[in-house]
């Protein structure tokens, strides 16, 4: 009985980091900077947008200022053209 236990212990130790995951592997947000891809940007943007208004307001860039491009951060209010224009400008070609 005594293995039994340890051997639940164990296995569930060894399980506690997939447990702990909460997002899919890349489904998170990337930096601004960062993204790798037209649909990086794209994402970041509708994460950013919590409305869903298709404008980043002063409030939304405040909240996400991590995705928001640097050429854009002091600006605002900044709509979903203006955000992609500025982070495609850092994305790789081919991307």
């Amino acid at each position: 009985m005594q293995k039994l236990t340890i051997a639940a212990v164990v296995l569930g130790l060894c399980m506690s980091p997939a447990i702990a995951q909460t997002v899919a592997p890349g489904s998170e947000d990337k930096p601004a900077g960062q993204e790798t891809s037209r649909a990086d940007c794209l994402k970041n943007f509708r994460t950013a947008d919590a409305n869903g208004d298709g404008t980043l307001s002063i409030s939304e860039l405040e909240d996400a200022k991590d995705v928001i491009p640097t050429q854009l951060a002091l600006s605002g209010p900044i709509t979903e053209s203006e955000y992609m224009t500025a982070c495609l400008q850092t994305v790789p070609k081919g991307g």
